[in-house]
């Protein structure tokens, strides 16, 4: 297989399965044997229709006389997947975008059938790319934000209520941009004059929490970055390093973080907690789990203790200094690196999401000490996983108060009622929210 037929396949096998992205992406790399740079091409292209789709199923249905044709698995994505190259990869010739289309189509015995309409459709698109995306008048705002910005109506229209289209129509411009790849320097073990030097070539200027985060300004594999692959940094968004200073950790504090993986924030909970300290990381998948385990290792932290559990059940009972819940959630403040959640998410499984997001919150505080911190964190934008869960949780505990933040937080990123909340389009970060309270 090519590179675009590895994409095609991960694409149908998203829109069969539904399955997570990123997992999906990983089996076909194993199964299919690809260099680094057909394997570049092939994410670039699988996670750059998943952005686009909306926008480009209604190009593709504005040149598409049979309708009856997209019936056909598969075809949809050839038809995409070209589409796509066409409209928003500037290095693809158009010639090549539909040539390969149309030997994907050729190729298949049950869509050979359909190699003149591919063709014909792609070159009708090379035709007309410059007449702009025209939705019908008639619509709503939030369906032509949506044919426009491919994001789903139900969620436009909410974040129109609660941010406004100045602010919604930056953050559906920022989920359609090709997310930032930070490093974030390990404080112990390397200087931060060394760690520069070594990635001056590949980074930008420090920036984020004790400036530990460097932007990544080449396109590069993990395992091309020599500063990762020998534990000196981790890959992490700076928006994650100011959570995990809510918890204003002191060198020795016994801390536990709940749903730890993919290890981000525990191993930097542990370089602030220092050699005396210890963090407990619990998390359910052992998947996820396997990579904190990666982590741990490169990193040489021997004060982690990872451990597979159920947060809402942990298998222990003890009393922590700190405990960190950072919860599973939409994810809607970080659409732009799971472009996917924009259509398997709705408003039922956001519904769903806080039900165990008030298990986690309730389990966390049997095992926090009094006068203990706890920090609830989301990755999302959407209220009711936010301060609607909060406020119902301080109000079945009488005993839990609300804190301010540590005076570590810069001001812009936090909420005159005393949240951590950095937007995307306020910070150009991911979405992030976090609370900090206290068991008296």
């Amino acid at each position: 297989m090519n590179a675009r037929e590895v994409a095609q396949s991960i694409l149908t096998a998203f829109d069969s399965t539904g399955k997570n992205l990123d997992g999906l992406i990983d089996r076909a790399f194993d199964t299919h044997r690809i260099d680094h740079r057909d394997r570049r091409f092939a994410y670039d292209v699988v996670y750059g229709v998943m952005r686009r789709r909306c926008t480009l199923d209604h190009i593709i249905a504005r040149f598409l006389d049979n309708k009856d044709a997209l019936k056909h698995a598969g075809l949809q994505n050839i038809l995409r997947i070209g589409a796509y190259q066409i409209l928003f990869m500037d290095r693809v010739p158009d010639h090549a975008a539909v040539n390969e289309a149309v030997n994907a189509a050729k190729s298949s015995k049950r869509l050979h059938y359909y190699t003149g309409l591919v063709n014909a459709l792609l070159r009708n698109i090379i035709k007309h790319r410059k007449q702009p995306i025209k939705p019908d008048p008639a619509l709503s705002l939030a369906a032509r934000l949506s044919l426009e910005h491919s994001h789903p109506s139900w969620l436009i229209e909410r974040w129109l209520d609660r941010f406004g289209l100045g602010d919604t129509k930056k953050l559906l411009a920022f989920n359609n941009a090709r997310p930032q790849i930070h490093l974030r320097r390990r404080i112990r073990g390397i200087t931060r004059q060394q760690f520069e030097f070594d990635v001056q070539p590949i980074c930008g200027n420090a920036c984020g929490l004790l400036n530990l985060y460097y932007p990544l300004i080449k396109s590069l594999q993990p395992d091309q970055i020599a500063v990762l692959e020998r534990g000196d940094c981790v890959i992490q968004s700076p928006s994650s390093g100011w959570a995990v200073a809510m918890l204003d950790i002191q060198p020795g504090d016994r801390l536990l973080d709940l749903c730890s993986a993919p290890g981000g924030k525990s191993t930097l909970a542990a370089e602030f907690a220092g050699p005396e300290g210890r963090v407990c990381a619990c998390d359910i998948s052992p998947e996820r789990l396997r990579r904190l385990k990666e982590t741990i290792r490169r990193m040489k932290l021997r004060t982690v203790i990872p451990l597979a559990a159920d947060g809402r059940k942990p298998p222990f009972a003890g009393h922590f200094d700190k405990v960190l819940v950072d919860a599973p959630c939409s994810g809607t403040g970080v659409l732009h690196r799971h472009p996917e959640a924009r259509w398997t998410r709705t408003i039922d499984s956001i519904r769903d999401q806080t039900l165990l997001q008030g298990e986690l919150l309730d389990s966390a505080l049997h095992l926090l000490k009094p006068g203990g911190t706890l920090v609830y964190v989301t990755c999302s934008l959407e209220k009711e996983e936010n301060e609607d869960m909060v406020e119902s949780f301080l109000s079945r505990h009488p005993d839990v108060s609300r804190q301010k933040p540590p005076l570590s937080i810069p001001a812009n990123c936090t909420s005159i009622d005393g949240y951590l909340r950095i937007t995307p389009w306020a910070h150009g970060f991911d979405g992030i929210f976090a609370a900090r309270m206290k068991k008296s």
